[in-house]
């Protein structure tokens, strides 16, 4: 075999994979490397469902609480930025809606929905990452991405809507690995779809649209082969016109629905006066800290990864697949980006093309074994699997605890702080223990997912309180919406958050909405009292009589309001 012929690998060459006929399909006669791949990754996806179960009934944090009532809201026939709102395209909406309609409408059943949807990210991560490179460089490329999506400082125990974002990414790599071997176009539009996909449920999505482009107009450069300008028009429009047919099918629901100016202000209009609020001298200590705590326990994951960058000196391996991988965590990264926030679960989008990173590293390092150092035994690759197998069971051996047998309260304290995350299943487990189904509450505190766990609906729009009482125009108007809608549905319980960070308010903002309450409040009895003493990694709960000559020690409390007969 020539020198040029061996430097070919299958992200350049148009030509069927080993393990299918010339037609495409399938041979059940699969070679000694896939039925070990096949193997492992049929073991790992068990270990993962047995990891992910211990956290079925884990609380939600904030977000997670309203994007699954916005999805329970959605199914009910309520209209998006009507009667629900959030600052994202409507895709967050339908996604929600989806896993809860299939799943069920329980913190259990939610996050078992989510748990599956894990499973297939690693599955589609697998399979693109075995197309592009290798069988095991598919299992290499799984393990990091199962692991590394377990982090607890990432927020890989919940629900947030980056693991639908990282799915659907990982859905178009591998669509985009039939690309790289086939013109067909459905091939071209299900990676426009995909990505499309991810771009409508968080609005990052929007920088793996373009390197689906960049991948497509890549892999379209001359090697010596003649291309003509209108197969380049052809691939490019085809991509382009998966994108639009989700974002229009979207954006046409929401108009028929009435709703269409109502999303333009909330996803548009209204992000874009937060943009700027930190600057980057203050983002880069967020991203510093951020990146500590998501690599401190998966150092080996990351650094594995890392050592992909290293092929852009191997000569063996074709500048093609190195733009198109290297290109893909670039853009990837790019989504942790936009504002200067950097929160944990943001960092979820990497980790696709960090895992097809590891991936590479695997095939690359393989690579320079069999071309540069002349060994040509296969027993070294396997080798190679069976030492990053075990340094990851290591990793499992190490953080046990957490993965085996985790305490919900100290994982939640651990990632958020002094939330009261914990503190609102608890109160709605008393509600749903002390109320009827037509009872109203409302949360004078940004916790929505308390309405999930009672399912109960907000009285208002407005289920995030913090929108009351940020510093925009319309706040006003919106508290005084807020008061009429409360008055109107009468809850039998309000819950109020003297917390700082729940109620997030802002300075300059309008005082009506407390005026209001400390007025409407007397038709109220106080029944119960979180107790959230700074440093107990459990919050002390007082409940009726009990509280009668309480003196709290915290600074966070919240107190459940039931109305008076």
């Amino acid at each position: 075999m020539s020198k040029k012929a061996s430097t070919k690998t299958a992200v350049t060459e148009k030509t069927a994979h080993p393990a299918e006929t010339k037609s495409g399909k399938k041979l059940f006669n699969l070679n000694q490397e896939e039925k070990i791949s096949y193997g492992i990754l049929l073991v790992l996806l068990l270990v993962v469902a047995l990891i992910r179960s211990k956290f079925f009934n884990i609380p939600f944090e904030r977000d997670e609480g309203a994007y699954g009532y916005y999805g329970k809201l959605l199914l009910e026939g309520k209209i998006p930025y009507k009667d629900f709102y959030e600052q994202k395209f409507p895709g967050i909406f339908y996604f929600y809606a989806f896993m809860v309609g299939v799943f069920g409408d329980t913190v259990k059943s939610i996050h078992m929905g989510f748990m599956f949807l894990n499973m297939a990210s690693i599955v589609l991560v697998f399979a693109g990452s075995r197309r592009l490179f290798s069988p095991l460089a598919g299992v290499i490329s799984a393990i990091t991405f199962a692991i590394v999506s377990l982090t607890p400082s990432l927020s890989g125990f919940t629900i947030q809507g980056e693991h639908g974002v990282a799915f659907f990414i990982s859905l178009g790599i591998y669509a985009y690995s039939y690309c790289a071997r086939s013109t067909n176009w459905k091939y071209y539009f299900l990676t426009g779809i995909a990505l499309g996909c991810a771009f409508m449920v968080k609005t990052s999505g929007l920088f793996l649209v373009l390197w689906g482009g960049i991948a497509i107009v890549i892999d379209f450069f001359p090697d010596g082969n003649k291309r003509s300008v209108k197969e380049f028009f052809r691939r490019t429009l085809i991509y382009s016109g998966g994108v639009f047919l989700v974002v229009g099918i979207l954006f046409l629901i929401i108009a028929m629905k009435g709703s269409f100016n109502e999303m333009i202000y909330w996803s548009y209009e209204i992000p874009k006066k937060y943009v700027g609020q930190i600057k980057w001298e203050d983002g880069k200590t967020y991203l510093e800290y951020t990146y500590k705590a998501i690599t401190n326990d998966y150092k080996f994951f990351w650094m594995h990864a890392a050592l992909a960058l290293s092929v852009v000196f191997l000569k063996n391996i074709p500048w093609r697949l190195k733009l198109v991988s290297i290109s893909l965590v670039g853009f990837s990264t790019m989504t942790i980006f936009p504002g200067y926030y950097f929160y944990g679960h943001y960092w979820i989008q990497i980790l696709p093309g960090l895992s097809i990173m590891a991936g590479l590293t695997f095939y690359s390092i393989n690579d320079l074994l069999k071309n540069r150092l002349g060994i040509k035994t296969d027993k070294m690759k396997y080798a190679y699997v069976s030492l990053f197998i075990i340094l990851s069971l290591m990793h499992l051996n190490k953080l046990k605890d957490y993965y085996f047998n985790p305490n919900y309260d100290r994982i939640l304290r651990t990632v958020y702080g002094n939330n009261p995350f914990p503190e609102t299943m608890r109160i709605a487990d008393f509600i749903n223990a002390n109320s009827k189904p037509e009872d109203n509450i409302v949360s004078i505190g940004s916790e929505p997912e308390i309405y999930f766990y009672t399912k109960k609906n907000c009285p208002s729009r407005h289920a995030y309180f913090s929108a009351l009482v940020v510093d925009v125009p319309e706040h006003k108007e919106w508290q005084r919406e807020f008061v009429r809608d409360v008055e109107k549905a009468k809850p039998r319980y309000i819950i109020f958050y003297n917390h700082s960070i729940s109620l997030m308010v802002q300075p300059n903002t309008d005082r009506y909405i407390w005026e209001w309450y400390d007025k409407y409040i007397k038709d109220y009895n106080m029944i119960g009292c979180v107790d959230m003493i700074d440093g107990y990694m459990v919050a002390n709960y007082v409940w009726r009589e009990k509280l009668a000559g309480y003196q709290p020690q915290g600074k966070n409390l919240i107190y459940i309001y039931e109305r008076k007969s």
